[in-house]
């Protein structure tokens, strides 16, 4: 009798390993979203392109980062960057607000992962004989195992073209 008991509880416990281990699989093939939220500062000056005035930034860019598992093993990076609360000063008083807004997917093998993500934003010369001042910030991003984001500022290159 006490056989039968023990095979009926070893029995049970294989079940148990059996549903525990399903149940894992199922969750690991839901979608899932994590969400990282960075304000980098941003405070520079430079001489504006269309003039020999200078011009000073202050502000933050706003970029949201997302980490999308899409519950088939597909891994997305979905980065949206505003300039929208960056301000540019001129010696003379003239104000200039970003209205730079971009969208980036980049696809990803694995967690973790590093990635190098450069933005841009162009600030509009004066004439349309001017040329345009390009503020290009280079990123490294860090995404955890969890899908956290961490972004380290790498450079800043301030340029103008056509």
């Amino acid at each position: 009798m006490m056989e039968k008991g023990f095979r009926f509880l070893i029995l049970l416990f294989a079940f148990g390993v059996f549903f525990v281990a399903g149940s894992n699989t199922t969750m690991a093939q839901t979608a899932t979203t994590i969400t990282t939220t960075i304000n980098q500062p941003i405070t520079f000056a430079a001489q504006t392109c269309d003039s020999t005035e200078p011009i000073t930034f202050t502000g933050t860019q706003d970029t949201v980062y997302e980490v999308v598992n899409d519950g088939t093993g597909v891994l997305k990076l979905q980065i949206h960057s505003s300039w929208e609360n960056v301000l540019g000063t001129t010696a003379g008083g003239h104000l200039f607000r970003g209205t730079n807004v971009s969208d980036e997917t980049i696809d990803l093998d694995s967690l973790p992962s590093e990635q190098t993500v450069t933005m841009d934003q162009l600030w509009i010369g004066r004439t349309i004989d001017s040329t345009n001042m390009v503020y290009t910030l280079t990123f490294k991003i860090t995404i955890g195992a969890d899908g956290k984001v961490t972004a380290q500022k790498n450079s800043e290159i301030v340029e103008c073209k056509q």
